[in-house]
């Protein structure tokens, strides 16, 4: 054959390379599947295409060696821990991170294709239908009950068992939900919106340097829309990372802002103020009407609640790292090892058995932590020394007319304190892609140490260190707390107050008892529920509890107003884990009894009523017996002594 007829070939498999990443910017909003096939196409093609592109490609392997040095890592930990694996191949080919190393091949390839000029305004067109894809599938999944990508696949149609849309609460009269776009999570779709938004934001900021009122009026619409969805998409990470990327791109870059700033006047500082008490306003309104922000924001000061459970996931991740910190545990065995750490937790207190249970533990919720992990410490440092690079090449980034600002890729390293999302295929790819585009775009102005990317990444890693190291000082006794429901906060978290730890946290104990909390007594002799006891024990399968569920009540004789009556409901509800068996917690009470109230303690026992299942696998059948409490007879006039209660270890009170 001549040799045109292999340049024609060369040159055809690299349009098709090119043309295979324009179609995957337009389908990871839509579809993981497709995204991927077209992914691997360019992959493919890319292998096919002239040598030009390689000889360009050497530009971009020294980052791309940190990431597949990372990956490389664990698999030399996986093949350390041959003996280990059950089955090897089918554990590391299915669940192993460092499967997911063919993703980031993307990563050279979009950089080589944006790094010609003839390719990058069909890029930067690409980049904006992309970004619109995800705001659209986001705005409508917020009126929809289903999730928006299964219910298209079934014809328009909800499969049975198909898991429905969280609630967000309703607007205006009308039901919405957390935004999904059309992924499979919140989270998921939380991370492709951050890619899009700190760019946004500079162009607004972009356009408003230079005037330009209709591109204001254009930008500023789309970013509103863009923060609304991104607002109640609840990705806390989310909004931490694209916090910090955008303040750092602004500081990085600040000169350069400083210098086309818009002379202060003081028709224009009024113009500010007004703006940011309209937006102030605006916020408190959506925060004052819905619930979900409330909680939201409420848990950010919390050590345990039911949605942020990062407090156990450390707890169970870090012994992991200390036994194996040269190479790690091994590619897809942290979900196992986890448990292995959880089984002490849960021998020393029973009651943590379902906290831990419905605890996530097939990673560590941290990007950096799964790969130290799993890969060990130096895996770990390869993706730090990689992010340095990142922001390297995001502080040289130019804000130029059409070129869309990809700095929110930069989002990950802060979000991924908090969330895998090197581990989430849906996130991850794209995120390749993206930077190799921003990569390949930019022309390396210096190859110089960057000053602001090493203070930024040191600063940003020891406030969340220091931060989980104050947290995780706290005794897993004391940072465990049951379940409280009571007519309003205030009071719910009086009650917690008021509820004993375990009995080996004496001080804590005393120091509770000790202490005096008094509530209004409208709030006082409102009903509230807590949390109480499995109706099974530990190890599983699960045995059949033979001891009666009992609890105290301590009334201090020093108190002015104490309660001296109380009614307590037994009440049996289900018991599940909320990220895989989605459906609600179903109650019903069992029986009701009334007692008198005395200065000191008293006891409250009941005996299990109903028949059930001796031996099961947990939690198949296995339920909560817990308490609807309603205290009386104090002097309505007066504010109400609020009782301590004490459930001991395991809803077995005794007098000590």
């Amino acid at each position: 054959m001549k040799p045109g007829f292999f340049s024609d070939i060369s040159e055809t498999s690299g349009k098709i390379s090119f043309y295979s990443l324009l179609l995957f910017l337009l389908a990871f909003p839509l579809s993981v599947s497709a995204s991927q096939v077209l992914a691997g196409l360019s992959i493919f093609c890319f292998i096919f295409s002239p040598k030009e592109n390689f000889q360009n490609a050497k530009t971009y392997l020294f980052p791309w060696a940190f990431i597949l040095g990372a990956y490389a890592l664990v698999f030399i930990s996986s093949l350390a821990h041959w003996e280990e694996y059950s089955n090897f191949w089918k554990t590391f080919t299915r669940q192993s991170e460092a499967g997911d190393f063919w993703l980031s091949i993307l990563f050279p390839i979009a950089a080589v294709h944006s790094s010609e000029e003839k390719n990058r305004r069909l890029i930067y067109k690409y980049l904006w239908i992309s970004f619109l894809l995800i705001l659209i599938t986001g705005i409508a999944s917020v009126f929809s009950e289903y999730r928006l990508g299964k219910f298209i696949s079934n014809g328009f149609t909800p499969a049975p068992g198909d898991r429905r849309q969280h609630p967000a609460g309703p607007l205006f009269g009308l039901e919405t939900y957390l935004p999904i776009g059309l992924m499979n999570t919140h989270l998921t779709y939380g991370g492709l919106i951050s890619f899009y938004i700190p760019g946004l934001a500079l162009l607004l900021l972009r356009k408003i340097k230079e005037k330009d009122l209709k591109r204001i009026i254009g930008f500023g619409v789309l970013l509103l829309f863009a923060l609304w969805v991104f607002l109640l998409n609840q990705s806390k990470s989310a909004w931490l990372g694209v916090l910090a990327v955008t303040v750092y791109f602004i500081l990085s870059k600040w000169k350069d802002f400083y210098g086309k700033l818009p002379r202060i006047t003081i028709a224009r500082v009024s113009i500010v103020i007004l703006l940011l008490i309209g937006l102030g306003g605006t916020v408190r309104f959506f925060y004052q009407k819905n619930w979900l922000l409330q909680r939201t924001l409420a848990q950010l000061t919390e050590i345990q609640t039911p949605e942020n459970q990062r407090y156990w996931i450390y707890k169970l991740s870090l012994p992991l790292l200390a036994k194996n910190p040269i190479l790690g545990t091994g590619g897809g065995r942290f979900k196992e090892a986890s448990s292995e750490v959880s089984k002490t937790f849960i021998q020393k207190n029973e009651q943590l058995w379902y906290e831990l249970y419905i605890t996530p533990n097939k990673h560590a919720h941290n990007d950096i932590l799964e790969f130290a992990i799993v890969g060990g410490w130096f895996s770990g440092i390869l993706w730090i020394g990689f992010f340095y690079l990142l922001f390297r090449k995001i502080a040289s980034s130019a804000l130029e007319d059409g070129n869309f600002p990809l700095v929110g890729v930069g989002f990950i390293w802060v979000a991924g304190f908090f969330q895998c999302y090197l581990l989430d295929d849906e996130v991850a790819l794209p995120f390749f892609a993206l930077a190799g585009i921003l990569w390949g775009r930019e022309k390396e102005t210096s190859s110089k140490f960057s000053k602001a990317s090493t203070i930024f990444l040191i600063l940003t890693f020891l406030l969340n260190t220091s931060f989980w190291i104050w947290r995780l000082s706290i005794p897993a006794e004391l940072a465990y707390g049951r379940q409280v429901f009571a007519s309003s906060s205030f009071l719910a978290k009086k009650i917690e107050r008021r509820i004993l730890p375990f009995r080996n946290q004496t001080e804590e104990r005393k120091k509770r008892i000790s202490e005096t909390i008094s509530v209004p007594a409208s709030e006082g002799n409102s009903e509230f529920s807590v949390e109480g006891c499995l109706t099974h024990r530990y190890p599983n399968p699960a045995k059949l509890r033979e001891e009666n569920y009992s609890f105290g009540i301590y009334i201090s004789p020093e108190w002015k107003n104490p309660p001296t009556q109380t009614s307590v409901t037994v009440f049996s509800e289900e018991s599940f884990d909320e990220d895989k068996l989605y459906w609600s917690h179903r109650k019903f009470d069992l029986g009701i009894r009334e007692m008198g109230l005395k200065p000191g303690w008293n006891s409250f026992v009941w005996k299990e009523t109903l028949g059930l299942s001796k031996i099961t696998i947990f939690p198949d059948i296995v339920f909560f017996r817990s308490f609807k409490i309603r205290f009386g007879g104090s002097n309505p006039e007066n504010a109400m002594d609020l009782p301590v209660l004490d459930l001991g270890d395991l809803c077995d009170f005794r007098l000590e």
